[in-house]
């Protein structure tokens, strides 16, 4: 997975560099192959985020309201929800019957 990652709109160096651990290791753990693209910034809305993930055939968006320590956190676990999400639609079906 080719992997780029943007933060913008926070300050704090120590959160970015979380942010970007995080953001790198949910994704390696995801494994997909490709470009992709994880891009948090504020939003036009006061107080909130906006978190953009692309890939080569998918794109994620979600808006949030966190405070910036928070946000390594709350990164975190959107993209694990969102890669988990993938992976249960793209396995194959499974073949067989089921015992009860």
């Amino acid at each position: 997975m080719d992997l780029e990652v943007v933060v913008e709109g926070v300050q704090d160096v120590k959160v970015v560099d979380e942010i970007e651990r995080q953001v790198r290791r949910v994704c390696k753990g995801a494994a997909r192959s490709g470009q992709w693209s994880v891009t948090l910034s504020p939003s036009e809305t006061r107080g909130q985020w906006d978190l953009g993930v692309r890939g080569p055939s998918r794109r994620h968006f979600v808006s949030f309201v966190e405070r910036v320590g928070r946000l390594p956190e709350l990164v975190t676990w959107q993209l694990q929800g969102y890669f988990g999400e993938m992976a249960q639609t793209t396995q194959p079906a499974r073949s067989g019957h089921s015992e009860i």
